[in-house]
């Protein structure tokens, strides 16, 4: 594994740009096969695939050899970038060790940058081994991991001076996946939220409106600036780039509290190509296992995000040490219901109807209904 320190602007290099006709562009972009990386389950490599791969809405084969095609054609996309986010303990950083040792197997490189979790480097060592166990390679875990590169982005200047002023070789040849865990943890340190923000203005009593607007604006140019880096590297060197994205929760303008990501906005939304919501599922009282399965949904495929949300693209798994793996019997709750279409009311509680809600005055008999029947607080009085 090699691991590499950020070269300071000092010594970089300043770079020519090279110009060419769009035509010759345009042509390049729709004649290149970018390729496609494993995420270590079938389900949601199918979940993720392009419509193209997916057949044609007729369901005519123009060619015989679309069948191999589409086995070639599963995953994340090179070229682009894939965002992967959800609360915490849901298997991100796992879902990014299957994916880049899915990569290392083909023998090309893989940069991975962290900016706060350290790289689990026995874990990936497991996810190898087991790779090549069913392979039945005649490579060992450490030769693979020779083509990981690894950078460690201690601060959001870091990873703005390694993105968006990188050094020389960065990124090296060869390279098929960068992964950055996570590209939101170094951001709430630098930028607070607005109301407090603009407390902390008042009390300043700043009131330059210009000022004032450039403090307010400047996480969202930050993010901005961060999302157009991401997608020139991923177009100029054909990389997958995979981004872990953090959640927070947000209460202002939502029915109920909701989690959202960290990053997001206008330009960090047009930059992503295919994003993955990972999340946890309510256990049920019958089925101990369910404690264990995590869901990936694909919510935005292709650049569009999917306005339906449909069980093929809601995949669930577990974690274990040598992987994820995909379960194919298993149905949550959620996906029950989503699919449903009985009446709601018969798949939960019995809901009252308006007319037989009284008020407490009238429902003599509601204390013993939630279990305060008399004497139960005379043990209370007692203590007194």
């Amino acid at each position: 594994m090699n691991t590499q320190d950020l070269l300071s602007p000092v010594t970089q290099r300043s770079r020519p740009v090279v110009s060419f006709p769009a035509s010759q562009s345009l042509w390049a972009s729709t004649t290149l096969k970018t390729g496609t990386i494993s995420t270590g389950i079938s389900q949601l490599d199918d979940a993720v695939c392009t419509p193209s791969t997916e057949g044609d809405d007729d369901g005519d084969d123009d060619d015989g050899d679309d069948g191999d095609d589409d086995a070639d054609c599963r995953g994340i996309h090179q070229g682009h970038v894939t965002e992967v986010y959800g609360p915490p303990g849901v298997g991100k950083t796992s879902l990014a060790l299957n994916i880049a040792s899915n990569a290392l197997q083909t023998g090309a490189k893989v940069v991975w940058i962290d900016t706060g979790s350290p790289l689990p480097r026995l874990r990936l060592r497991s996810i190898l081994l087991k790779s090549i166990q069913s392979s039945e390679s005649t490579e060992s875990p450490e030769e693979l991991m020779k083509n990981l590169v690894y950078f460690r982005a201690q601060s959001l200047p870091h990873l703005l001076a390694l993105l968006l002023h990188p050094p020389t070789g960065f990124p090296p040849d060869d390279s098929k996946l960068m992964v950055i865990d996570s590209a939101s943890a170094p951001f709430p340190s630098y930028f607070s939220n607005p109301t407090e923000l603009k407390a902390r203005l008042a009390q300043s009593r700043t009131t330059d409106k210009s000022h004032i607007q450039w403090l307010m604006n400047r996480n969202s140019n930050v993010t901005s600036d961060l999302a157009n880096q991401l997608t020139k590297l991923a177009t100029a060197h054909n990389l997958a780039v995979l981004v872990i994205n953090q959640t927070r929760t947000k209460i202002k303008g939502q029915p109920r509290a909701t989690l959202c990501p960290v990053l997001a906005g206008g330009a960090w939304e047009s930059s992503v190509y295919t994003r993955i919501v990972m999340y946890r599922d309510f256990p049920s009282d019958e089925e101990d296992t369910s404690k264990n399965v995590r869901f990936a949904e694909v919510t935005k495929r292709t650049g569009k995000m999917l306005a339906l949300r449909l069980e093929s693209n809601i995949i669930p798994f577990v974690i274990e040490r040598d992987g994820l793996r995909g379960l194919d019997k298993y149905q949550s709750p959620r996906m029950v219901a989503l699919n449903s279409k009985e009446d709601p009311n018969k798949t939960g509680q019995r809901k009252r109807k308006v007319d037989e809600i009284s008020d407490s005055q009238d429902e003599g008999d509601s204390d013993a209904e939630y279990g305060w029947i008399d004497g139960d607080d005379a043990g209370l009085l007692e203590q007194d």
